[in-house]
């Protein structure tokens, strides 16, 4: 094709993770949640639309009222849409609350356990291999 693919050397290190900023996770957490909230509604409000152009909304309609004998019985979409945002906001300030909770018992714990070793490369010491280390491998 034309072009070599460049090989780098980087450095692999341990890093010792013993505070992590709850002010930062809860940030993080409220967008990650607040974005999963907007999905939720988008998708909800789609599978309403597609359910209810496909006909299904109308049949199960017309099978509850024949079945109990009722006379017009409805399914208030606005009032379920209404419902589940509700619920699902709700759930994500739980998930924001717990993830920040998580926060403040790792550092609890990171205090008495020591903290968790975790490794990385360094990408700032990453450099380009020269051509004949690359040629000796290759033989």
């Amino acid at each position: 094709m034309g072009y070599r693919r460049q090989r780098f050397e980087a450095r692999k290190v341990r890093r010792l993770i013993r505070h992590v900023d709850p002010w930062s996770i809860l940030k993080l957490s409220t967008l990650l949640a607040l974005c999963m909230w907007v999905v939720t509604m988008i998708a909800a409000a789609i599978m309403w639309s597609v359910i209810t152009n496909a006909g299904t909304v109308a049949s199960l309609e017309n099978f509850v009222n024949s079945s109990l004998s009722l006379r017009d019985w409805k399914i208030d979409g606005g009032f379920i849409f209404r419902q589940l945002g509700i619920i699902s906001f709700l759930m994500c300030i739980g998930f924001v609350l717990s993830t920040v909770l998580a926060t403040f018992i790792f550092n609890l714990a990171s205090d008495i356990m020591g903290g968790i070793w975790v490794s990385v490369i360094e990408e700032e010491s990453a450099r380009p291999v020269r051509e004949s280390i690359q040629q000796d491998n290759v033989e």
